[in-house]
Order: C-alpha cells, then structure tokens, then sequence
C-alpha cells in the first residue's frame, strides 16, 4: 500500500489537526445519463471491469453522483452545500476545468464534485474521477508514501497529501488536502479555513475515510451511506 511522503507533504498526523480545502463551485452542465461509455473509454461489454472485486468496480455517472457526499454526511459545521454534481467525460475540458490533469482526463469516464461551506471560515471540496479500471487508476496516481506517517491502515488502496497555499486578504485562508485511490476511482479532499480558526483534530482523515467507504459502497452496488457525522 502506498503511504504519504515526507518529501511531498507534513506529517498526515498533523494534517489531521487542521484540514479543509478550498471552495469550488461546480461547472455548468447537468448530470449526464449511464449509458455505457463511448468505444475505446471504458468496458466493451456491460461486465467487463465490473466482475471482479468490488473495489475495482467501474463507478459510471450517476453511481459517481450517489458516491459523492451530501450535507446530511458531512460535520454539521460545514453542511451548506454549494455543489453537487457528476459527469460524463464527452467533453474532456469540463474534466479540465475541476484541475485534473490533462492525461487523466483523456482517460476518465466520469468525474464529479460536492462542494460545502459554513458560509464563515470553513470550505470543503471533494473531487471523484473514475477510469475504466483500477490498473489505470493506479498507473496514473503514482502515490508515494511511509508507513510512520499515516499508520499501517490508512484509508483507500494509495494516499498523499498536500499543503494548499494561503491565500491572499486578511484574514488569510489555508489548508490541507488528500489525494486518495479506492479501485478505479481518485479522490481528492480539500479542506481550508480562514487562519486563526479551531480546526477539530482528526477532521481531515475523518473525512477521507468516509468518502472511500462511500466509494467502496457505490462499488458494491450499495447506496453510500458512510457519514463523517
């Protein structure tokens, strides 16, 4: 399993002691249907990708929806939604717009976002791009880690974490953020608040963990009800 750096990012302990991520508002564009993806952008029959384990189940648009969290999962200090929304990869520069990387958009199916605020000091994005399988996920996470910073248990099958830069303004604004693969699909957990604000120990990893478990239900074919709550 792959582990946090101690080149890339702090020690995901201290991570766990002041986390949020920067709000993002979701692009233009509704949530698009489940039909099987186009030729050469996913399974060439319906059970291709799908009949192995659970975990490297394909997460098609609206199982990426239902995988992202909602307000009713989320700390309650940070419940006002701004977006939430998935989609089909028909048009790579919307995949482009919510910052993935170029290669990873020329090879995603779906992609999605849940945006939420406490309308004060504390903004929360989650990200969730999914490839046609788990091999491809991990080809292109390439995630670096160590066993001392995150535990033998940490949270999806690869895990890093970043720093996210203050921004400008007074008061300023920081954060913490976690790039984390579950199977076929990546997420990516920002988190930030205006600085000087109490940030509960442990909200970061807390909320990583439930969304992989909500990924790893949408993989099961179970409706997501892992909470943070």
């Amino acid at each position: 399993m792959t582990r946090v750096p101690r080149s890339r990012t702090a020690s995901l302990a201290a991570y766990a002691s002041a986390i949020v991520l920067t709000a993002v508002l979701g692009s233009g564009c509704g949530t698009q249907s489940d039909a099987p993806p186009p030729a050469g952008k996913g399974a060439t029959s319906p059970d291709e990708g799908r009949a192995s384990a659970p975990a490297a189940r394909v997460l098609l648009t609206g199982q990426l929806e239902a995988a992202l969290p909602n307000q009713f999962s989320i700390p309650v200090d940070l419940d006002q939604s701004r977006t939430r929304k998935a989609w089909d990869n028909a048009d790579a520069t919307y995949c482009q717009s919510e910052g993935w990387p170029d290669e990873w958009c020329g090879e995603a199916l779906t992609f999605g976002l849940a945006a939420f605020t406490n309308l004060e000091d504390q903004e929360l994005a989650i990200r969730l791009i999914s490839f046609s399988d788990a091999a491809t996920a991990a080809r292109l996470f390439k995630g670096e880690g160590t066993v001392d910073e995150v535990g033998e248990n940490p949270p999806g099958d690869e895990i890093d974490g970043f720093e996210i830069e203050q921004s400008s303004g007074s008061p300023s604004w920081t954060g913490h953020g976690i790039n984390v693969r579950q199977g076929a699909v990546i997420a990516k957990i920002e988190y930030t608040w205006k600085a000087g604000t109490d940030i509960p120990s442990g909200r970061l990893l807390s909320l990583t963990d439930m969304v992989v478990q909500r990924i790893q239900q949408a993989q099961a074919g179970k409706p997501p009800t892992a909470s943070a709550r």
